[in-house]
């Protein structure tokens, strides 16, 4: 169906150079992406339509959202043992709980490139390091001991699960939510703490005075070295209350591309939970975030950026593909986060997006070295190459993505950095974004108490 499309054999290259080895992105805690909560089945179901991958195997019968019999048990086992939270916000700086690598195709460079988060204390931001080669372990994430369950244990749990889902028996649910917080506490205790590291490191920190003004698809910081498409990690920390992190790089110094969304980091961060960033002494140190004063805006032709004042935060996007793709078409997304659904549902599962014909060129002008059909929702005139969309204006939804990344490099160490108003955007891009946050870096602001976006949930 997909090769009888018009342009498709074109793409081909690009499109299905996508990894499909060994080395996929892993999580430092062997977190799957197949944990049964629905957003994560949903993200299953969406991968396996978008790559063919699903689940027709007899190993899988009749559990159509598990790629294989090993990732149903491990989802299993982790129902079983604990319940993920989506973490608060709160009014003190925080970093993660404990280190998180990943390995994945970088989307311009087309090589394998490996990264890992870790613990930084208070006031140190979120800031990027190149370590030689062989640093970064990924065989890591799959050490450790892991309960051994039979397929019909396996089938066992799941049952009761559901039973004790659909139980009226109190004294039941509590036994659950008992057990549920003891694992909970359990994880809480095991924080790693800080490296000791060198000041005097080359390190190039998240900030919007090193953004390259002259980019194309993904963002450019240029310090000590280039790092290149950082906003989907960056959007994950910001929004998600990860004030402060070291973000180690092993490669050309792009971060992987993954899934094309911010879904992973933002459900490995609920995994391994985040936890208060210390100073040197000991102490927790305050959230703060930047109020603006004035309105602000900036404009290239029909495209636009505009700061309103207001008492709270507010994202608004628009686009206008209609000219390229039907399928893309005009859209608005507006997300108010003390208001709306968390991020980790509204706005981290947007993959990036475009058209057969753009990807087509971008490949072809070097841009482009790695696989599409795994990271990126491509519209092809009047419908999706690779359909279903996993949330409704799915490409709006990615651009204030990479919005709120963007906006994260207004931050001052150990700071929020997305202002405190209203930004609406329209037909903006990674160019415009940078001229508008120069803009607001500009304007008169003061410094005040950070929003609390989220007061966290059971997931």
């Amino acid at each position: 169906m997909r090769a009888s499309m018009p342009h498709a054999a074109a793409a081909a290259p690009a499109l299905r150079n996508a990894p499909r080895d060994a080395r996929s992105r892993r999580s430092a805690r062997s977190i799957s992406k197949t944990t049964p909560s629905e957003h994560v089945r949903r993200f299953v179901r969406t991968h396996a339509a978008a790559t063919g991958s699903s689940s027709s195997s007899s190993e899988t019968a009749g559990y159509e959202n598990f790629v294989s019999r090993d990732a149903l048990r491990e989802a299993s086992r982790q129902a079983a043992e604990f319940r993920i939270r989506v973490p608060a916000n709160v009014e003190h700086q925080q970093t993660i709980r404990k280190t998180l690598t990943y390995a994945g195709r970088g989307l311009r460079s087309g090589e394998v490139e490996l990264m890992r988060l870790r613990p930084a204390q208070a006031g140190e931001g979120r800031y990027f390091v190149m370590v030689p080669s062989g640093t970064i372990d990924v065989s890591a994430a799959d050490r450790g001991e892991k309960i051994s369950y039979t397929d019909e244990e396996t089938e066992d749990m799941l049952l009761e699960r559901v039973r004790l889902a659909l139980s009226n028996d109190e004294e039941e649910k509590a036994k659950i939510r008992e057990e549920a917080e003891k694992a909970r506490a359990k994880a809480e205790s095991e924080v790693e703490v800080p490296g000791d590291y060198d000041a005097k490191e080359p390190r190039v920190r998240a900030t919007y005075e090193l953004a390259s003004e002259d980019v194309r698809l993904s963002s450019e910081l240029k310090g000590d070295f280039v790092v290149r498409g950082a906003e989907h990690l960056l959007s994950a920390l910001e929004a998600m209350g990860i004030d402060n992190c070291r973000i180690e790089l092993e490669g050309s110094g792009e971060v992987p591309i993954l899934d094309g969304s911010a879904s992973l980091y933002a459900y490995d961060i609920c995994c391994v939970g985040p936890t208060p960033a210390l100073s040197a002494s000991g102490a927790q140190a305050p959230r703060m975030a930047w109020k603006i004063k004035e309105n602000v805006m900036v404009q290239e032709g029909d495209a636009f950026m505009m700061f309103n004042v207001d008492d709270s935060s507010k994202l608004t996007y628009g686009i206008d593909f209609s000219y390229k793709s039907t399928a893309i078409g005009k859209q608005w997304e507006s997300w108010t986060p003390t208001e709306d659904a968390p991020y980790i549902f509204h706005v981290s599962p947007a993959r990036m997006f475009g058209t057969m014909n753009d990807f087509t060129a971008y490949y072809r002008a070097g841009y482009i070295k790695s696989g599409l059909e795994d990271c990126a929702l491509v519209a092809n005139g009047e419908a999706y190459w690779n359909a279903p969309l996993r949330v409704q204006n799915e490409p709006a939804r990615h651009k204030m993505l990479d919005l709120i990344g963007d906006l994260s490099l207004l931050a001052e160490p150990g700071m929020s950095g997305v202002p405190i108003g209203h930004v609406v955007a329209y037909k903006a891009g990674h160019k415009l974004h940078t001229k508008f946050i120069n803009a607001l870096a500009k304007a008169s602001k003061e410094k005040v108490r950070a929003e609390i976006w989220t007061e966290g949930l059971d997931a």
